[in-house]
């Protein structure tokens, strides 16, 4: 059986439902597309409340959480957050997320929906070595993701206080339209917001119309700004137009973060080692199987999953994510290839349904940081 968030009823009554990870979850409102938009000019909400949040307490929760994850977890302070990998023995990557320190021993884990089981387990299992209590709060807690240049705007008119004010990466309890909430600045879109944390919204009926009566009063206080619902179309879209990996995709277990290009989640001055270490180590000194690019079509053709790369007349890699570009009107996409085989500006083939296409090699995001994402001056108009 599939599972719901506190917010099905709306999604059901507004949107196009699908099943997603084992979800029902909204793809879209209304045009994917115009969503997608909202979310690069003005602000869109997403529902999150199927990725899973684990919270860990204890003496020892450092030490664990350090055996756990790439980063170094010592250096994060209360009310701030990073992002990080969980790997395999192997190096591999078993779930990339989202770790904020919210008391001296007390930490927020955010996982992905899908492997929140695998997660759970991992940590469940580790912990018994640890004194650490490792509780799982997903199904009290919803989880809403707000997203745009007018999301600092519409949050900080939901706290009662400037919350641009607030560092990036960081996670502060406070209360938003008089409901307990944690606000994350964190996102999945290239853009400014946050992600807040709906505090007491258990999958009861109760529950649900706490969630969703804060749901529409997001859009409700946010109809100044330009505020639109936003389903899974236009949060994968605008994700893979920042470039951000996407877990079974660009990520799994047989892919190391340095492979995945995303170095900024690893760290190797660290005690005690973490998992894989060693593997990843000896990646960083040059030792990958393949590596990650980007791709923007020269010739007409939309890349997708699974489409091979060839440069040459010689296959080179696969897509791993493609798709069309709203901003830039044109297909593009993530794929791996051999370690140096290409470089940012060369050509190469996409085999799009047995007819290759030129794309050129390029760094993400795909857009200009001028004109759209967090580089932007925080405040719209400014």
């Amino acid at each position: 059986m599939l599972e719901r968030t506190q917010l099905y009823d709306w999604h059901k009554a507004h949107g196009d439902v699908v099943d997603f990870a084992g979800w029902e979850m909204p793809v879209r409102f209304s045009d994917i597309r115009e969503e997608h938009m909202a979310v690069r000019e003005s602000v869109g909400i997403f529902d999150t409340s199927h990725m899973r949040r684990f919270f860990i307490s204890g003496p020892q929760a450092v030490v664990f959480l350090q055996t756990l994850t790439t980063y170094n977890v010592s250096k994060l302070g209360v009310n701030e957050g990073h992002y990080s990998t969980c790997l395999n023995e192997r190096g591999g990557i078993m779930d990339d997320l989202m770790l904020y320190r919210v008391g001296e021993y007390e930490f927020i884990w955010i996982t992905n929906a899908g492997n929140g089981p695998k997660i759970w387990a991992h940590l469940s299992s580790h912990a018994k070595r640890y004194d650490v209590k490792v509780e799982d709060k997903s199904k009290q807690i919803s989880m809403i993701a707000v997203q745009g240049p007018r999301a600092l705007d519409l949050l900080s008119k939901m706290a009662g206080q400037d919350v641009a004010e607030l560092p990036r990466f960081s996670c502060h309890r406070l209360k938003m339209a008089g409901v307990d909430a944690y606000l994350c600045r964190t996102g999945y879109t290239g853009e400014a917001g946050g992600e807040v944390l709906v505090m007491d919204t258990p999958l009861t009926d109760a529950g649900k119309k706490k969630a969703i009566w804060f749901w529409e009063e997001l859009l409700k206080q946010g109809a100044e700004f330009g505020v639109k619902p936003c389903g899974l179309g236009a949060r994968d879209s605008t994700r893979l137009e920042a470039g951000l990996v996407l877990y079974g995709h660009e990520l799994d277990e047989d892919t190391s973060p340095i492979e995945a290009k995303i170095p900024y989640a690893v760290k190797f001055k660290v005690e005690p080692h973490y998992i894989g270490f060693d593997v990843v180590k000896s990646h960083k000194d040059g030792a990958v199987r393949k590596t990650r690019i980007g791709l923007v079509m020269v010739d007409k053709g939309i890349p997708r999953e699974h489409y091979p790369v060839l440069l040459g007349g010689n296959e080179i890699g696969m897509v791993t994510s493609g798709g069309m570009s709203p901003i830039l009107n044109n297909g593009i996409a993530l794929a791996y290839v051999r370690p140096d085989s290409v470089a940012v500006g060369d050509l190469v083939e996409v085999d799009i349904k047995g007819r290759l296409r030129r794309a050129k090699v390029t760094e993400w995001p795909f857009y200009d940081t001028s004109l759209f994402g967090e580089g932007r001056t925080a405040r719209y108009g400014n």
